[in-house]
């Protein structure tokens, strides 16, 4: 979800009372929140996905008992930007060109190039205060528009040396090796020494009836360009794993819809009726009229329950500290959960034994 989005959401919450956004008279209690960096700030950028996984991926380390590191969420940007190109133009431009994307995007990024610390790549080569992609979006669409109208199927020499100069001047040149604690490095190198992860150690996860039980298959949905495989399991399950990890200290991706009038995020909040009967067929409902769509990526990092008995996720958001009342981070109800997530995210050794047979992992 880009930021232009979020403003327009903001300024429509300051016309709205508290009364008419909040599901009524309840409080929540505190969450205990599991080990995560600070919030961030993607500001006029469509890279949730880059911000909400590299949150994912230092709460991991930190989990792991690895010191705290400040991943850049921009290497991955600027990495994954030519791919997208690439099966654009294979698909002769049927799928949907975008800044946005997925984990396993990053996924891919980790496994062919490593990673950089945010002080080594931070994306703003000119001294910017903020992360603005609009003119580099613009300009990369009308560019890719241009090679798909002239019956390019790939980028020649000159389409890439147009790209790479557009991505270096906006996003900067990429570290072949850097100084990281007065250690010399490769991104490979980094990944390795001193981060130690294994990207394949994660699984997305969804919950659609459309398709088998315990099978993977293409999400539906214009972000996941790559046409990533998710695992398909049934609700109950999808929130069960969800549930689990959290319980024992392990914080979960998010991907879903934050463009619902329920997503309130000015008041940190994200609620729909607890008079919904069927949340699995609303769910299904939702998907195939696109009522709920795949907009927006976010870290779960704890759960509590209110007053009521109701439970509600902890979920931080790449929005900056100052974006709302609470700091950045937000209270979803299990209601807006359960039918509003599209996917999540978790380490596959978190998934309870019982589920993990059923998906023959």
């Amino acid at each position: 979800m880009t930021r232009l989005l979020f403003l327009f959401h903001f300024a429509l919450a300051s016309f709205l009372s508290l009364a008419q956004t909040t599901p009524g008279n309840f409080y929540i209690k505190s969450a205990s929140v599991i080990s995560c960096t600070p919030v961030k700030d993607q500001y006029m950028s469509s890279t949730c996905w880059s911000f909400a996984s590299n949150s994912f991926i230092e709460s991991e380390l930190l989990r792991m008992g690895e010191k705290e590191v400040d991943l850049s969420e921009m290497y991955t940007a600027r990495l994954i930007y030519p791919q997208k190109i690439i099966a654009h133009l294979q698909q002769k431009g049927q799928n949907y060109f975008t800044p946005g994307g997925q984990f396993h995007d990053v996924q891919w990024v980790i496994k062919h190039y490593g990673m950089v610390p945010e002080e080594v790549y931070n994306g703003k080569p000119r001294g910017e205060f903020n992360h603005d992609h609009s003119i580099l979006d613009t300009l990369m669409k009308r560019y890719v528009d241009k090679m798909v109208a002239d019956g390019k199927t790939k980028p020649d020499e000159a389409d890439w040396r147009y790209i790479n100069n557009l991505l270096d001047r906006y996003l900067g040149k990429l570290p072949a090796v850097f100084t990281y604690e007065e250690k010399p490095y490769t991104p490979q190198g980094f990944l390795k020494n001193e981060l130690g992860l294994n990207p394949d150690d994660y699984l997305e996860i969804t919950s659609y009836s459309h398709h088998p039980w315990y099978t993977s298959f293409v999400l539906e949905n214009k972000y996941n360009w790559s046409s990533g495989l998710y695992m398909n399991v049934p609700l109950n399950d999808f929130i069960r794993i969800t549930d689990e990890a959290l319980d024992n200290g392990y914080s979960v991706l998010w991907d879903g819809d934050a463009d619902d009038m329920g997503f309130v995020f000015r008041e940190g909040l994200a609620f729909l009726p607890d008079t919904i009967k069927n949340l699995g067929a609303e769910r299904q409902r939702t998907f195939a009229d696109s009522s709920s769509y795949l907009d927006h990526m976010m870290h779960i990092v704890g759960k509590t329950t209110d007053n009521k008995g109701h439970k509600w996720y902890y979920i931080k958001n790449s929005w900056g500290s100052y974006s709302n009342s609470q700091g950045g981070y937000l209270y979803m109800d299990e209601n807006y959960f359960a039918i509003k997530t599209a996917a999540i995210v978790v380490n596959k050794q978190i998934i309870p034994a019982d589920i993990r047979n059923k998906m023959k992992l």
